[in-house]
């Protein structure tokens, strides 16, 4: 089964991972993953997927692969999908997932997670059993995706890296069901050159679609970063990012960007080697005076390139008001996949945080 969504079936990639297949398998077509999918969405399809498939393929970008990932619970499993909500809950294997990402972003091709809108909070499901069996990481596929696609998936990236990067360390975090186990040496590598791939190709990414070397860059820094944060978990602004995204109708990586501001000030003080470490890439890349590298640098270019990109700095720009502060942040504190590896514990002082933010 062919898992994709309506706008990649017709945009002619599906055509060209078709004719691949051509006599090789035969194969059906299920064009209908939703954008940002929620848990009914899996549950209204639970009939349409049978059990009589040897594979899934999921084409597209982290909608359509987190789709694949939880239809395949579903299908070993049965039951509803909010069965499996939280850690460690899928009782077995699943069956084989193939990922085939169109865009550079979620990195959903090489984690162990789905994600998905429940009861109106983002919220997911982890197990080693649903961590995808082979991925074809291919820029090609990327060279057309518009600019807006480009630049909303890519903040996911980028910030899967610096929070990968940035995660508490493992020696910090209590044994888990999955391998969110915090920063390590495997995984702050791979961040690192993650990080360096995409801070260097992401405006050019955005601005030059067809610039191959950008979108080159941009794959591979997704690919790495995805893998980091599968081991080393992420932190406070995928949480809050993903409490938004339960709130308001907006991509993904719109709501990172909004709560970047929030989340980085309310960890600055737990990690300001790390950020200066990231500002050092930063100031390399864009041939900057070193001596400007510090932990408020990093913050501070990170809110620049939000705003040259024309992302909302403020949870407030995409439709919170003040009095949302108290639902955004137990929204926040329900995300304990990520929340458990944030480098600062959350304390009474992320309210006044996110008030002074929102």
């Amino acid at each position: 089964m062919i898992i994709t969504d309506s706008a990649i079936a017709q945009s002619g990639i599906l055509e060209r991972v078709t004719h691949m297949l051509k006599d090789a398998v035969e194969w059906e077509l299920f064009d209908g993953a939703p954008a940002e999918p929620k848990n009914t969405d899996v549950d209204e399809q639970k009939e349409r997927f049978g059990s009589d498939y040897d594979a899934l393929l999921a084409l597209g970008g982290g909608s359509p692969m987190d789709f694949a990932k939880a239809i395949a619970i579903i299908m070993a499993h049965g039951g509803s999908l909010g069965d499996y909500l939280g850690e460690g809950s899928v009782p077995g294997p699943v069956i084989p997932i193939v990922c085939i990402p169109t865009t550079s972003g979620t990195g959903s091709q090489n984690t162990q997670t789905t994600v998905f809108t429940i009861e109106g909070v983002k919220r997911g499901t982890s197990s080693e059993y649903i961590r995808p069996a082979v991925s074809i990481v291919d820029p090609e596929l990327t060279m057309e995706l518009p600019s807006l696609v480009t630049r909303n998936s890519g903040y996911d990236a980028l910030m899967h890296s610096c929070e990968s990067f940035l995660a508490r360390p493992h020696s910090h975090v209590a044994e888990r069901s999955i391998l969110y186990q915090g920063s390590n040496p495997f995984s702050r590598s791979l961040s690192l050159e993650a990080f360096r791939s995409i801070w260097g190709s992401y405006r050019r990414a955005v601005t030059e679609g067809h610039d191959r070397g950008a979108r080159m860059d941009m794959s591979l820094g997704s690919h790495l970063a995805g893998l980091a944060f599968s081991h080393s978990g992420l932190g406070l602004v995928h949480a809050l990012a993903s409490a938004l995204g339960g709130m308001v109708d907006e991509p993904h990586g719109v709501c990172l960007a909004a709560c970047t501001g929030i989340g980085l000030k309310y960890n600055l003080g737990a990690c300001e080697k790390d950020f200066a470490v990231l500002a050092g890439i930063m100031s390399e890349i864009d041939k900057t005076s070193p001596s400007n590298v510090s932990a408020e640098t990093y913050v501070e270019n990170m809110l620049d390139l939000a705003r040259d990109l024309g992302f909302p700095s403020r949870p407030s720009e995409v439709g919170l008001e003040k009095g949302d502060a108290e639902k955004l942040l137990k929204n926040t504190l329900v995300q304990t996949r990520r929340t458990k590896t944030n480098p600062r514990d959350l304390d009474d002082e992320l309210l006044l945080h996110i008030e002074k933010g929102i």
